[in-house]
């Protein structure tokens, strides 16, 4: 890994302060970050420069996180209660200007639910997550109440609590390690070469049923360029993957606090182009990458203030050339990460369905990794020094927006 560049300054050029939440708009190729303290989200452009402030003066006054449409260029901004309002996702156009509120008072299961995180499924569906209410909320295009999305699993911590009296400490650890288990049929319409298919840590998450199962609760969700639907649970440590269909595929991942296991997953974003999944892990410090099959591949990171390291880091994202986006929040900073390891599985075609084009029989697979170690930056390299904020900033508080005036789409 190497740092393209750290942002440290708003857009008044005062510190970041605890920078949250990011996402990444492709559409105009912007970083949105919500600052600690202020009730928005300041926007870099592709320069990181940050130009503008999204807040009140466009309705956004308790932000939790953002997601877009880029079909039709509207902002879905999820917002948690305020003095004024409700919970609610507020809806703006590609000019920013409010043009739909959504309420959930009345939805089912739903009259205390506050939108933590977001995603538009490729059917136009809105997913919604509550991280203290369990399963996904689905809502049409226009709002409506479809259905829950319910994932099930075996709750660890609960199990060890109910039955730590009568277990030996020899089957308590056992309970707080699963066993590995052979991957669910569903997992052949991955198009996947067998050494990658999910074998251990790939666990069904809604077959076995029984007393233990029950809904957990999701903290990030993501969908890929197929449809497909990524839900990271903090509670489980785990990821479940659903077909645009919303069929529950198979599920990754293992709680832990050692290499290739999560302690505190807050956030998954997904590079298409080299396929492979990033989660970043709060009390880790550290980013694990896996491939589409849910294999754990590598991490870097660890404590601490320099470059590469972090300081309980609680957001990802990736930008269009596939660099990563990462909240790094009690380092007040965003890091701008991107990977030299490039990984290439000949015919392999991650989570897409049919049949793969047939790699000549001569051509291996090549893992190359790049020189030095993945968990300390390259000798020599030097902290980037932190994009200042010009004189001529925008605020939408106040102000006009250059390309966006008058409600014109962007």
């Amino acid at each position: 890994m190497s740092v393209v560049t750290i942002l440290t300054d708003d857009n008044q050029g005062k510190p970041l302060r605890f920078p949250s939440t990011v996402a990444f708009d492709p559409e105009q190729e912007e970083i949105y970050v919500i600052n600690g303290g202020k009730t928005g989200f300041v926007i870099y452009d592709n320069d990181f420069i940050p130009h503008l402030f999204l807040g009140a003066g466009r309705g956004i006054d308790s932000p939790h996180s953002v997601f877009f449409d880029t079909r039709e260029g509207n902002i879905f901004v999820c917002q948690g209660k305020s003095a004024d309002h409700p919970p609610r996702l507020t809806i703006l156009n590609g000019a920013f200007f409010p043009v739909k509120e959504i309420l959930f008072d009345t939805i089912p299961e739903a009259e205390n639910f506050s939108p933590f995180r977001g995603a538009l499924g490729k059917t136009g569906n809105i997913y919604l997550v509550d991280n203290n209410i369990r399963g996904v909320l689905v809502l049409d295009r226009d709002g409506n109440f479809l259905r829950w999305l319910k994932p099930k699993d075996k709750i660890l911590r609960k199990i060890v609590r109910e039955t730590a009296d009568k277990n030996s400490p020899t089957e308590k650890e056992a309970l707080e390690t699963p066993s590995p288990s052979e991957p669910s049929p569903e997992t052949a319409l991955l198009d996947l070469p067998p050494e990658l298919r999910p074998k251990a840590r790939v666990r069904v998450a809604e077959s076995s049923g029984g007393p233990a199962s029950e809904p957990i609760t999701i903290t990030d969700i993501m969908t890929d360029s197929d449809g497909h639907l990524f839900f990271l649970s903090e509670e489980t440590s785990k990821v479940y993957v659903y077909a645009t269909n919303e069929e529950f595929l198979f599920s990754f991942g293992e709680k832990g606090g050692s290499t290739g296991k999560m302690s505190r997953p807050r956030g998954i974003a997904i590079n298409e182009g080299r396929k492979i999944i990033y989660i970043v892990d709060y009390m880790r410090h550290t980013i694990l990458a896996y491939d589409l099959a849910g294999k754990y591949l590598y991490e870097f990171g660890g404590r601490g203030s320099g470059p590469l390291w972090f300081n309980f880091p609680n957001s990802i994202t990736v930008d269009r050339k596939g660099r990563l986006i990462v909240a790094d929040l009690f380092n007040n900073r965003v890091q701008i990460l991107k990977t030299e390891f490039d990984m290439t599985f000949t015919g392999s075609k991650g989570l897409k369905t049919g049949t793969p084009p047939a790699a000549p029989a001569d051509t291996p697979q090549t893992v190359t990794p790049a020189a030095g170690s993945p968990n300390l930056p390259p000798p020599g390299a030097s902290t980037p020094e932190a994009i200042r904020s010009p004189a001529n900033n925008f605020d939408l508080e106040t102000g006009a927006i250059p390309d966006r005036q008058n409600g014109a789409p962007r």
